[in-house]
């Protein structure tokens, strides 16, 4: 079982959803300390603090860069946030929990069998040529907005091929939920171009090169490769909600699913 784990909660918008989403965090998760790392307006700051502030043992705020920018550069953000303020307090494994997220039990029980300096990346896989022809980060864009996309992967790939002897195919993930340890951040602070490249790929192959153990658990993770209608699945990465009777019939099943992404609404925690 990872020991000494903490959780960020990384929020930007919708105060009244958020501090409702860390009550039913902290409903389960009594025991574990709740970092904040608020990415918003930084002149909303304050009133997040003040909404929030009860729930949080600690409160960053991210400097100031534009929307897509913190879109794609999330890992920078994160490790902003460690460099600043998270290499000073107390955790070995950090869980990164988005404000559209719910989870219905102690995190360290779903994780149980996860190991102190292991990763956990949802819908971890390879970017083989189903995901390398159809993945919005990899495939051949005719839109002039996106058609950069797989060039910037490829510039990726040869980068880390050259400077870290990367062999095999790439890795990627959809980043809704994780687990980091502290080593990650460690080493990732010496990684010369950061800038290049897109989170949801980059994780995954830094941690390959830096050869920490991933963790694997399928939570039945969607990706929307080809633009279908969503399945019913506890994690997706698309803006479109996972059904309240989804979640209810899964917290009625001893063996359901426990942790849902996104849930934009208030959740009844009577």
């Amino acid at each position: 079982m990872i020991k000494n784990l903490a959780i960020l909660f990384w929020f930007y918008k919708e105060p009244k959803i958020c501090r409702n989403h860390l009550e039913v965090l902290k409903k389960h998760n009594p025991n574990l300390k709740i970092y904040g790392l608020y990415g918003g307006k930084i002149k909303e700051a304050e009133k997040y603090k003040q909404a929030l502030g009860k729930y949080l043992d600690d409160f960053y705020i991210t400097p100031k860069h534009d929307d897509y920018w913190k879109w794609i550069n999330g890992d920078l953000m994160l490790l902003d946030w460690y460099e600043k303020r998270g290499k000073k307090l107390k955790w070995d494994s950090l869980a990164i929990y988005q404000w559209d997220l719910l989870v219905f039990d102690s995190l360290l029980k779903i994780f149980k069998k996860m190991n102190n300096g292991q990763i956990f990346l949802s819908g971890l896989r390879k970017v083989d040529k189903e995901v390398y022809d159809n993945w919005d980060w990899t495939k051949n864009w005719t839109k002039k907005s996106k058609a950069g996309r797989r060039k910037n992967f490829q510039d990726f790939v040869d980068y880390i091929k050259n400077s870290y002897k990367f062999k095999g195919l790439p890795l990627c993930c959809l980043f809704i939920f994780e687990i980091f340890p502290k080593i990650f951040f460690r080493k990732y602070s010496a990684v010369k171009n950061k800038q290049l490249g897109m989170l949801e790929y980059k994780i995954p192959c830094y941690a390959k090169i830096f050869k920490i153990p991933f963790f694997r658990k399928d939570f039945k993770v969607f990706w929307n490769l080809y633009n279908e209608d969503i399945k019913d699945s506890p994690l997706n990465a698309i803006p479109k909600k996972i059904s309240k009777r989804y979640i209810n019939k899964e917290l009625k099943s001893k063996s359901g699913f426990r942790l849902f992404h996104p849930y934009f609404k208030l959740w009844d925690n009577k």
